[in-house]
């Protein structure tokens, strides 16, 4: 059976993660041991627990056609209208693009598509690629047009805010490569795609309408337009910023609530969103100190994201840490700056092990997480690159923890932690963009 929900905060339990599939007589003693009564999801239970919804025709967890693969996806248990997500995340497309940088040294790159054609993943990658690309050109001409003081196109920018959120409609999980995989030089621009793209990934999680999902996308995009009137230099400081310095960025909000509002289309919860992006549900933030219940949901949801995207990306003072590591630092920001309850859906949105995470396993091998396990969520599928000697892998091959393989010793593969996207000098798009 599968564990849903609890009769209390799953933090104050010993279970790593919201959500678990009961296997023995000890995980039900654990149970009784902190809770009165639990919430069972039959669609998301195995074997004779599992009970499909009539109405999904989707087959039976962990059997999605002839993949061995899960078939639904996670249902946070708030709010009900919840929007399930493609969850069969078939290998990694190697054909994402036809000009790449030239190619390193490292190791020949797997063939990793189906020879039978290319897979729902590598069809998403290649149809959304070129919206990523467009979003970074887009945000080059916004710049351009801040500079000299013009006006820029917001329904153009609305635009592809659609033409992304339509691609996580299909596949969530392609639009996240894709922030892993397309680079610029501006840690900037890198970081209002993730922004967005995350924003837009949890807000469909959650269930919220569509149109909400585009306009957190819109305003993870443009809520940071006004550092372009800060100094670079001060913006690339490594060291610590005087208190003059930390106010002069602070003043990067006001500065685009004028940006924004000086544009034909803008609307009023846009500007909300932006305005209150660095406010805190503890009222730590700036620049109104807002706290509790004045501190707009949607406002908290763009502050969350861009706390966790901030960390997982290299910056010129700070060095970027593991997805794993960003989340557990959320976990201690949970219940002061954000929402116990935000906070642990982002969680169950992701996973301990998002896609496109490296881990190391216990054999010292090195792989990159390329499918999520929505019933088993510690045991997800993997691609090996580096030997446990951390010499690339001459014959990559993909391995599903689900399926609890064996390692050369006898012992079951495991997960012995997360690391940083650049460990042990790996570049993601050697390895898979074709």
């Amino acid at each position: 059976m599968f564990v849903a929900d609890l009769d209390r905060p799953w933090l104050e339990t010993p279970f790593l993660l919201q959500g678990f599939l009961i296997e023995s007589a000890e995980d039900i003693a654990r149970l009784q041991a902190c809770c009165r009564h639990v919430v069972i999801d039959r669609e998301r239970s195995v074997g004779d627990q599992y009970v499909a919804d009539p109405r999904s025709g989707k087959a039976m967890p962990g059997q999605s056609g002839a993949t061995g693969h899960p078939a639904t996806a996670p249902r946070p248990p708030l709010p009900a209208a919840n929007a399930s997500a493609e969850s069969d995340f078939l290998p990694i497309a190697r054909r994402l693009r036809e000009r790449r940088p030239t190619p390193s040294p490292l190791a020949p790159r797997p063939r990793l598509a189906p020879s039978g054609g290319p897979s729902r993943l590598e069809s998403e990658l290649l149809q959304s690629a070129p919206i990523i690309e467009d979003v970074h050109r887009t945000l080059d001409e916004v710049r351009s047009a801040i500079d000299a003081d013009a006006r820029f196109d917001l329904a153009r920018i609305g635009s592809l805010v659609e033409e992304m959120a339509a691609g996580i409609e299909r596949n969530p999980d392609a639009m996240l490569w894709l922030t892993r995989l397309k680079r610029t030089d501006r840690y900037s621009y890198d970081h209002a795609v993730d922004v967005s793209v995350h924003l837009m990934v949890f807000a469909r999680f959650l269930g919220l309408p569509r149109g909400q999902v585009e306009e957190l996308g819109f305003a993870g995009l443009m809520q940071d337009v006004g550092k372009v009137r800060i100094d670079p230099e001060l913006l690339a400081r490594p060291g610590p910023l005087s208190a003059g310095e930390y106010l002069e960025v602070q003043s990067h909000v006001a500065s685009s609530l004028d940006i924004l509002a000086a544009q034909p289309g803008c609307t009023a919860n846009l500007l909300e969103i932006v305005a209150a992006h660095h406010e805190r549900f503890d009222g730590s933030g700036y620049p109104r100190r807002l706290r509790g219940e004045r501190l707009a949901l949607h406002a908290e949801l763009a502050g969350m994201i861009d706390t966790y995207c901030a960390m997982i990306r290299q910056r010129p003072y700070s060095s970027a840490v593991s997805s794993q590591h960003a989340l557990e630092s959320l976990i201690r920001l949970r219940g002061s700056k954000f929402r116990e309850a935000l906070v642990d859906q982002f969680i169950q949105c992701l996973g301990l092990y998002p896609i496109g995470t490296l881990v190391e396993l216990n054999t010292g091998e090195v792989a990159v997480v390329i499918q999520q396990n929505q019933v088993r969520r510690l045991k997800p599928r993997l691609l090996i690159l580096l030997a446990p000697d951390k010499q690339p892998e001459r014959h990559s091959r993909s391995l599903d923890l689900m399926l609890d393989p064996l390692t050369p010793t006898g012992e079951p593969y495991r997960i012995r932690h997360a690391l940083p996207l650049d460990a042990y000098g790996i570049d993601p798009a050697e390895f898979y963009l074709d």
